[in-house]
């Protein structure tokens, strides 16, 4: 009989996990493409098509993961072992996406062409089984919703200490953009040494308690991901997760132009705008997962969605230079984005049960894998127009060591991309929502 009670400090370890995967994902999600533009110095054009490239290899080295973990065996179980082994590697391939080892745009581009390739390597190495690791922590539906909150909660803060980390150190301990070629890099070592700790604590303090019978064998790779696409309730559980996540993208690359050049906040409080919106997230965790257990998931998912809006119209419409304002809604926008990630997390593993009741096997990492697989090619094509657009509306790149002046067209062009382009991924989520059925006793109906 499977443990379905997991205890808090395992939940704890587990967190930390995601505590130094988002670190990492945090401070490329919110910096990189920064980085790109306003330090190494490339078009918001090319800084795009970087992107874009990594982050395809990504899709295909997640769905690569999936299967391996799946048919992984070993004393650590199928999930920790990539934890242990590649802790340290992700760490040294984060460190090296943060310098500027040449002058020429074209050596520049293919070193971070190469460095993407090999940071997203490593990263779905750890991030595809650790995710793929929850369900098998416990089968219990709503302890599974409580791992998720810890993970979730854990989320936000590695997300904060990168996003408010990287400008603390790039702009409050250095001095701001005119040494942005130094800082950097320094932040990327620093960062890069937590998550490794991270990562291996995660591996320490969990365990695989549920019994994975061996039963993958009896169906093909590609007849398996078929039929988890002909699944009705991962159809409809995918386009949440797809539009929900790429809005998230959205709104990472494009908050920290928003907050520098429509909003002009200085280089002095740019740390304390970045952490605004995820600490509010972190403390508005636990509402979310006390009014999930309450109405469900799916509604509060829906509402959580529609007041997630609100904040993201304001955006288009902010004055500059008004802090009080910023302060609100910079809060608001990080209750809205606790709901988004919190529920779409623990709604993922509840499909891993129906699966295995209609087709008979236990695939998380198939299911994990194949997920992120598509989201990330969606998230690619969608954030390299993000920025081409951006280039469109006239943003002018820098190389780190002088202030650029933007023009009213690029900051027309940032409020937009940061308002208006979440906000339809957000929609497409509550159509995919509206047409799933969730409850306890199935999971997913």
């Amino acid at each position: 009989m499977d443990i379905c009670r997991v205890k808090k400090r395992e939940k704890v370890a587990y967190g930390m996990g995601d505590l130094g995967n988002n670190i990492a994902y945090g401070a490329v999600g919110f910096y990189f493409v920064f980085f790109l533009t306003d330090v190494a110095g490339l078009s918001p054009l090319w800084a795009g098509n970087i992107f874009m490239i990594i982050r395809l290899w990504n899709a295909f080295s997640d769905l690569i993961m999936g299967i391996i973990s799946d048919k992984t065996r070993s004393k650590y179980g199928r999930r920790r072992p990539f934890l242990l082994y590649g802790a340290l590697p992700l760490g040294i391939c984060f460190a090296l996406l943060w310098m500027v080892p040449f002058d020429s745009k074209q050596s520049l581009i293919i070193y971070y062409a190469i460095a993407g390739f090999l940071f997203n390597t490593l990263y779905s190495f750890v991030a595809i089984p650790y995710n793929a690791l929850l369900p098998e922590m416990s089968r219990d539906y709503d302890e599974r919703t409580s791992i998720s909150g810890y993970k979730m909660a854990f989320s936000f803060i590695g997300s904060l200490l990168s996003a408010m980390g990287v400008t603390l150190i790039v702009d409050v301990i250095y001095s701001g953009k005119l040494q942005y070629q130094v800082s950097f890099p320094v932040m990327g070592r620093i960062l890069a040494g937590v998550l490794v700790i991270c990562i291996i604590i995660a591996f320490l303090g969990t365990q695989e308690r549920v019994k994975i019978e061996d039963t993958q064998g009896s169906s093909g790779i590609f007849k398996s991901i078929i039929s988890l696409i002909k699944l009705k309730e991962y159809r409809y559980v995918l386009g949440v997760f797809l539009f929900n996540m790429v809005a998230f993208d959205i709104i990472m690359v494009m908050y920290i132009y928003y907050m520098k050049y429509a909003l002009n906040i200085s280089d002095d409080f740019s740390s304390i705008f970045m952490a605004i919106p995820l600490i509010s997230a972190v403390v508005a965790t636990p509402f979310w997962v006390s009014l999930s257990n309450k109405i469900g998931k799916k509604k509060t998912y829906i509402v959580s969605t529609f007041y997630f809006m609100i904040p993201l119209v304001v955006c288009l419409i902010l004055p500059a230079n008004t802090m009080l304002l910023t302060l609100i809604i910079t809060v608001m926008i990080g209750i809205g984005i606790s709901a988004s990630q919190v529920l779409i997390f623990s709604i993922l593993p509840d499909v891993v049960e129906v699966d295995q009741q209609k087709n008979g096997e236990k695939r998380e990492g198939i299911i994990y894998g194949v997920t992120m697989f598509l989201y990330k090619i969606g998230s690619a094509f969608i954030i390299a127009a993000v920025t081409a657009m951006m280039g469109m509306f006239g943003y002018i790149e820098s190389n780190g060591i002088g202030i650029v002046k933007q023009t009213e067209s690029a900051i027309i062009g940032i409020r937009v991309l940061m308002s208006l382009a979440p906000i339809f991924c957000l929609l497409l989520t509550i159509i995919s929502i509206s047409r799933l059925k969730l409850d306890k006793q199935s999971s997913v109906l």
